[in-house]
């Protein structure tokens, strides 16, 4: 019921070696979980060079960009116009090279959130700071903590410009938002860790905490003394007000310079800058065991699947902890270990049995850009296909709080993690199907377009176009009875349409994009 597949065996000059070409299936699955989706054109690129030449391409790719956005508006208040933005950031997933950079800088971007919603209320601040991810997403978690806490959008989100010393002549106390939220969303957890994932229980057999408020106390008051950058023209102040080009930078009379101890009972001494200060939480964030595994699963979950093995993320956590050449944190090695892990590649042969709960939902974001990148899309300047994914309960740029779109720890009954299921529901699956159909039949939008011309070669013979929807959209799984459904359907509308080619891509693909077995990455 398929085309015959595409299999190459190249003999070498010895005669007792071989390289076998990847199958199409392997290839779109692997793109699948680190692009924005596989198209025919990527899956023949990656079935030509291989997975290891397309990862150096990738790393050395770096094409985006979000366009920055005026301070004011038109009406000269300030700017919260973010449209340009999201549209932009759409352009690029569906139409740019660089794909693995955007998709590992989204997801930095959903476990280090900063949100329109609460605090940072002007376009401008988000094109910089969606650029540390785009940027460090390939370098080191370290760059990340340190680029993203002087960030002044972060800053101002939880509360680290003008974060001014506490003391009893002022009766205030330093701001801790920054500080808890740091430790529990994005570096270490409410819980200690083994590389496994598991929690690290105590003689009493509860979980051991990675923190308590007084850590929390005492963090706050390490990042004392930081303020926004200066806006052109202004003179510097203790306290700047909001500015959101360039990073803070510090104020030593409003650092507290207390001795400190935080978390693992790293005591930081007294007298230290504020810059010193940063240091010493950095070098104490990269040397605390748990901050691997809870780093890397989360990576996993995002890219690969929902419920990774203890092994995988012990085998990806090692990767973490040391790269091989004793480099701590190397991003690059993390993102490389989790899309060649065994556990990741283990679905690529047909012949392999997958856990039932491998994989994960295409969270609203990934599901619009998959379509549109495999329906061969062009987003115009006008695009509004950012505003589908908010329909879905994902807002870019928008998360409705530090927890992001939806929680990592999120599982359905029965106990599973499912992430993206928090925000999925009745209505936002009928909302899927709503999209799918206004795709294929009318117009997402008057600036978008695609173009099923392949789908229609392809529809030449019913069997041919099956095949041809199950290795774009979801890379030869279908099963027999989401199968025997597509092809149903074609038939269907080759009959009553006298065999319209354009009539039989619509309904087959309808019914595939429309399928459960679409929803989950697998």
């Amino acid at each position: 019921m398929e085309l015959k597949r595409l299999l190459t065996i190249t003999v070498l000059i010895s005669g007792s070696a071989f390289s076998q070409k990847m199958t199409d299936r392997a290839a779109a699955r692997f793109l699948d979980q680190a692009t924005w989706g596989p198209t025919p054109a990527s899956i023949a690129q990656l079935q030509q060079i291989g997975i290891d030449d397309w990862l150096a391409q990738q790393f050395a790719l770096n094409t985006s960009d979000l366009p920055d956005q005026p301070i004011l508006g038109a009406d000269g208040k300030p700017n919260r116009n973010l449209a340009p933005v999201q549209r932009a950031f759409f352009q690029n997933a569906v139409n740019g090279q660089d794909q693995l950079r955007q998709r590992v800088a989204f997801i930095l971007s959903q476990i280090w959130v900063v949100s329109e919603q609460s605090g940072v209320r002007v376009a401008y601040a988000f094109p910089p700071y969606w650029r540390i991810f785009r940027d460090d997403v390939f370098s080191n978690y370290r760059k990340v903590i340190r680029d993203v806490t002087l960030n002044p959008a972060m800053g101002r989100y939880l509360n680290t410009a003008n974060n001014n010393k506490g003391g009893p002549a002022t009766k205030t106390s330093a701001n801790e938002n920054y500080a808890r939220e740091l430790m529990q969303l994005f570096t270490l957890g409410l819980t200690q860790l083994n590389p496994d994932g598991s929690a690290v229980v105590g003689k009493n057999g509860v979980p051991v905490a990675t923190f308590d408020q007084s850590v929390v106390t005492n963090m706050a008051k390490a990042f004392t003394g930081w303020t926004y950058p200066t806006a052109p023209s202004a003179r510097p102040r203790r306290n700047n007000p909001p500015y959101f080009i360039g990073q803070m930078f510090a104020v030593e009379a409003e650092h507290d310079t207390s001795a400190k101890t935080i978390f693992g009972n790293v005591n930081i001494p007294g007298g230290q800058t504020a810059e010193q200060d940063l240091e010493s939480v950095i070098d104490a964030l990269m040397a605390q065991p748990t901050m691997a595994p809870f780093v890397s699963q989360q990576l996993i979950e995002h890219l690969v699947t929902s419920n990774p093995s203890p092994q995988y993320i012990e085998r990806v956590s090692n990767v973490f902890r040391d790269d091989g050449s004793g480099v701590r944190g190397n991003l690059k090695a993390v993102i490389t270990a989790i899309l060649k892990d065994p556990e990741a590649r283990a679905g690529d042969d047909p012949a392999s049995v997958e856990s039932p709960a491998f994989g994960h939902m295409r969270e609203p974001i990934l599901f619009m850009a998959n379509i549109l990148r495999g329906l061969n899309a062009k987003l115009g300047a006008a695009s509004n296909v950012y505003r589908d994914a908010s329909l879905l309960s994902e807002n870019l740029f928008n998360a409705p709080s530090v927890f992001s779109y939806f929680s990592p720890q999120y599982r359905v009954a029965g106990g599973l993690l499912a992430p993206e299921f928090q925000i999925y529901s009745t209505q936002t699956a009928t909302d899927r199907a709503n999209l799918v159909d206004a795709a294929l039949y009318a117009k997402l939008d008057a600036s978008t377009s695609i173009d099923l011309s392949p789908f229609e070669r392809a529809a030449a013979s019913p069997s041919w176009l099956v095949d041809y929807i199950s290795m774009v959209f979801l890379h030869h799984e279908m099963s027999p009875s989401l199968e025997q459904a597509v092809t149903d359907a074609i038939n269907s509308a080759a009959e009553s349409t006298k065999a319209n080619p354009q009539a039989m891509a619509r309904a087959g693909l309808y019914v595939a994009l429309t399928s459960g077995e679409y929803q989950i990455i697998r």
